[in-house]
């Protein structure tokens, strides 16, 4: 049997209608996105608003579907990214599933840029109109930038990308990544 995606609880607290906190949601996050191509891993949205300063209601639950990849212009969301290890002696030119790199293709009402280079070893690089907001919560990644270094992240470190194109691989083992993208504009 394939491996799954990690069912990540989620705890959503509130006022009710007398101002006393307590439990308004409570159980496995609905909103997944599993990656096609690799078994196992995939993308889990906890929570996402439209606008800041954010509507503080519990009338609705802000972590269902639609799942998207960038975070609304004037809004945000909290995600996790799980991630498996490169299989051994995979080589990408040799993996019909993969993308090549390519001239960036940018859309402007998402605020998604994409390179291409997406393979079952490193994610395609990408970027967001965002500032994220990237925690290692468990096992290693190694994040790329154009300059061609690799940074290699441990449990515990934070990563703040702001608005730049990036991919990710991961050579270690199984990871998984939080993330809070605050939507943003670039200046002219």
């Amino acid at each position: 049997m394939a491996k799954q995606q990690i069912p990540f609880r989620r705890v959503v607290t509130g006022n009710d209608a007398d101002g006393r906190s307590g439990v308004l949601l409570d159980g496995d996050a609905v909103n997944t996105r599993p990656n096609p191509v690799v078994p196992g891993t995939g993308m889990t949205q906890f929570w996402c608003f439209e606008n800041m300063p954010a509507r503080i209601s519990g009338d609705e639950d802000l972590g269902a579907p639609p799942f998207t990849d960038a975070p609304p212009q004037n809004g945000l969301f909290l995600r996790y990214v799980e991630s498996a290890k490169t299989p051994d002696g995979y080589d990408p030119a040799e993996d019909p599933t993969a993308t090549p790199e390519h001239e960036p293709v940018f859309e402007p009402v998402t605020g998604r840029g994409d390179r291409g280079g997406r393979n079952k070893g490193q994610s395609g690089i990408h970027m967001t109109r965002s500032v994220d907001y990237g925690f290692l919560m468990a096992g290693k990644r190694t994040l790329i930038l154009d300059d061609g270094a690799s940074h290699d992240l441990e449990k515990g470190d934070v990563v703040v990308e702001l608005g730049n194109y990036h991919a990710w691989s991961n050579p270690y083992g199984e990871s998984v990544m939080g993330y809070v993208m605050i939507g943003g504009t670039y200046e002219e």
